[in-house]
């Protein structure tokens, strides 16, 4: 008799946490967002402990709160929910079938329900739910978005960079032209490909670079 694969299952219902809300507050967010390895790992092994348990929610319910402690208990609610369609629904495919077929069972059954509960959302439509996007009203600003020289944290990081200033002199973003953008310049001097440093936009890091720089020294964006 084929062996249950509970990777399988366990993996396709991550598919579904990409983005959590409602149930699942902003600490679940950085939780998720910031620490998903750790939230994977808590729920593949509640998914093998849980997953013929005779009251599949209530199990998976207490495993994940013990495992992550951190997990508001409407969040873990969701998950719980979560695994009890799974195994109602799609406990042949994700036993015996590929993880394809069990990624696109769970999606087709218990997706929607799962979504309702923990309000997965991505309202401005730029592909990044509200767990990791910063600003989930600005379709320009995501993990990984490119600067818009509107003064935006577009890439979520944290702070702003030249490109989101709109200021290329800016090379350490403190929104002035000084020294310390010089030395941010001379320690990438040099550079052949992906430099931050590259104000020009020729794809290096040259003396025309360390030129354009002192051209705007002393001023500010």
């Amino acid at each position: 008799m084929p062996s249950i694969r509970p990777l399988a299952l366990v993996m396709a219902m991550l598919a579904l946490t990409d983005g959590l809300s409602a149930q699942c507050d902003s600490s679940d967010f950085a939780l998720l967002c910031n620490d998903g390895d750790m939230v994977n790992d808590a729920v593949f092994s509640c998914g093998f402990s849980c997953f013929l348990a005779s009251d599949i929610t209530v199990c998976f319910d207490g495993c994940i709160a013990n495992a992550v402690p951190q997990m508001s208990a409407g969040c873990v609610s969701c998950f719980a929910a979560q695994s009890t369609c799974v195994s109602d629904n799609c406990f042949l495919t994700c036993a015996f079938g590929s993880e394809a077929d069990c990624a696109a069972c769970v999606a087709g059954n218990c997706q929607a329900d799962f979504e309702n509960c923990a309000g997965i959302v991505d309202l401005d439509g730029d592909g990044e739910s509200t767990v990791c996007d910063c600003d989930d009203s600005n379709a320009d600003v995501y993990p990984g978005a490119p600067g818009t020289a509107a003064g935006l944290d577009n890439n979520c990081d944290g702070a702003l960079s030249a490109e989101e200033l709109g200021c290329p002199l800016d090379l350490n973003g403190d929104a002035l032209i000084t020294v310390s953008d010089v030395l941010v310049l001379l320690s990438e001097f040099g550079c052949l490909s992906e430099c931050s440093a590259d104000i020009d936009g020729d794809g290096l890091v040259t003396v025309s670079d360390i030129l354009a720089l002192l051209g705007g020294f002393g001023t500010d964006c």
